[in-house]
């Protein structure tokens, strides 16, 4: 009787958790990793200036520094600081023949292949239904500081030491 009452207690603190952030409710993204460096784990997402319009993911320890982004129906947008009323999309970059590829963050609602097809799984998590892409990537990367990819479905990804396979977590 115990054990029931505490799964269903535990059903029901799970269910509340991803019912807690609905579509264009902001959050902050948090990586965990599954797989790789732990010295990524519990870092949050931010935008990197690249140019004219453009950033790239990274990450970082601060909080109250992360960006805060919401999911738009299908598309990931998030909250650039400083510029408002213009949307700006995650849009995975498709990569030839490598296991993975980068993110480019652009105004507008995101491409109409590879930036229109994430969703909430389970815990907060957030996935890709995009049918190439098997999960996130952080690695230490060209700007000096933890980058996220997405891994490419057709190779069997071998995690290096500068980088961690990882869940994005969204958190209000």
């Amino acid at each position: 009787m115990r054990f029931t009452y505490l799964a269903t207690a535990a059903t029901a603190l799970m269910s509340a958790s991803v019912d807690a952030i609905k579509d264009l409710q902001t959050f902050k993204v948090q990586v965990k990793v599954i797989d790789g460096n732990k010295k990524f784990d519990g870092l949050w997402a931010s935008l990197y200036h690249t140019g004219a319009g453009t950033a790239d993911v990274y990450l970082q320890n601060n909080r109250t520094a992360a960006f805060p982004a919401f999911l738009n129906n299908t598309q990931f947008q998030w909250v650039y600081t400083g510029v408002s009323n213009i949307p700006y999309a995650l849009n995975l970059e498709y990569q030839t023949y490598a296991a993975w590829g980068p993110l480019e963050v652009t105004p507008g609602y995101g491409s109409d292949y590879y930036g229109k097809g994430f969703k909430f799984g389970k815990g907060n998590s957030i996935v890709d239904t995009f049918e190439e892409w098997t999960g996130w990537l952080v690695c230490d990367w060209w700007h000096q500081v933890p980058e996220l990819f997405w891994s490419q479905v057709g190779f069997d990804l071998k995690v290096i030491p500068t980088c961690a396979s990882v869940q994005l977590i969204a958190r209000t």
